[in-house]
């Protein structure tokens, strides 16, 4: 470390303020046009070894990190989450970000890339993305803090279809009438498997798609959800469940228990594809889709339902029918009961308005009976 003249004029203050990620040494120079100002320059690069003294300095972009840390470390991460991270970091993250150097990033400029994101989901994911990649950072001591981590404002979700996802059927009479008639119309198809599945067990649409005979016991009326079937780079693939609380053994309520004894057990898949191998998520998509453009018997349009929206209705459903929330977030699989009630559950209007008659009608025969006293 000095302080030197250089052969121009200026004057340079040169000071290796620590390692490198990489194990080089961190070597960072200053030109000033008077001695005094290298000298403050000095200063000022020793105050910043000093800070860094005991760890990794982060002189790396964020595209770098990401290409030569980042995914190395996360080489173990599921297909369709490594998918989600690649878009978020593709489209809003290293556009916004990739040329910094880490220690470089901060609040302010995650905050303008969230805000110039076009809906509050977006930019959660890329925000939620971008905290995984920093807290890479700050686990091998590149950073002190993950500010990815902290609070940020996000901008409004807009005027969007409430059941963009697919149509939630929140009471067991709703399911009742779809099974009915997937029972009648559509006896054994992949289409009923699905639906049966999802409404009265409220699996992941990879954790249906996944589930073998091998899983089911019918006589305990048991099923085990040990792998799931999804969509990333390169295909579909078959992983392990989506964390440890999704590998779990559920009940089998009674209508399922019935249905897969009529569908016959056998080997292989429950939802079969062609030749009896599993089904590709894609193509189970397009079977539920031209399914629910269908109609009931009496002409009444079938509700637009997806493997998506059939989990969050089994959870509605299950709400309204008065199920404790600890073990309905067992049964789905949840680590914490506030997922599931947060982003399962949603109730319509007239489930609102049947929860305010059923309290009235409860005041009106307290009334009743007081008075008859």
């Amino acid at each position: 470390m000095a302080v030197r003249q250089l052969k121009n004029g200026m004057w340079q203050a040169d000071v290796v303020v620590g390692v490198r990620w990489d194990g080089r040494r961190d070597r960072r120079t200053e030109c000033h046009p008077t001695k005094a100002k290298a000298k403050k320059a000095e200063s000022r690069l020793l105050m910043e070894k000093e800070r860094l003294r005991g760890r990794a300095t982060a002189r790396i972009t964020l595209a770098e990190f990401v290409d030569e840390v980042y995914w190395p470390q996360k080489a173990g991460l599921r297909a369709n989450t490594r998918q989600g991270y690649e878009r978020d970091l593709r489209r809003r993250i290293l556009p916004a970000l990739g040329n910094m150097e880490l220690d470089q990033i901060n609040k302010l400029n995650i905050q303008r890339m969230v805000s110039n994101c076009p809906t509050r989901k977006t930019a959660t994911n890329a925000r939620e993305t971008l905290s995984s990649v920093l807290g890479c950072a700050v686990e091998m001591g590149m950073l002190p803090v993950n500010p990815a981590s902290f609070r940020y404002t996000y901008p409004g979700d807009g005027e969007t279809d409430p059941e963009r996802g697919g149509v939630w059927l929140t009471t067991l009479a709703e399911h009742r009438r779809l099974l009915d008639f997937l029972r009648e119309a559509r006896p054994g198809s992949a289409e009923e498997r699905i639906c049966v599945l999802g409404l009265c067990e409220g699996l992941r649409k990879g954790e249906v798609l996944a589930l073998r005979w091998g899983d089911v016991d019918l006589d305990r009326r048991e099923l085990t959800v040990r792998s799931t079937y999804t969509v990333g780079a390169g295909g579909a693939h078959e992983t392990d469940p989506k964390n440890r609380n999704a590998f779990r053994t559920i009940p089998l309520r009674a209508y399922a228990a019935e249905r897969m004894r009529a569908w016959g057990p056998g080997e292989g898949p429950v939802v079969a594809g062609p030749g009896g191998g599993l089904l590709n998520p894609v193509t189970a998509g397009e079977r539920m889709r031209r399914m629910t453009a269908g109609t009931y018997p009496d002409g009444t349009p079938l509700p637009r339902v997806t493997m998506a929206s059939l989990r969050h209705s089994f959870a509605t459903a299950c709400v309204n029918e008065g199920m404790e929330a600890s073990k309905l977030s067992r049964i789905m699989g949840h680590a914490d009961i506030k997922t599931t009630m947060r982003y399962y559950v949603r109730q319509k209007l007239d489930d609102l308005k049947a929860a305010v008659d059923e309290m009235d009608g409860c005041e009106r025969a307290t009334g009743d009976g007081a008075n008859a006293k």
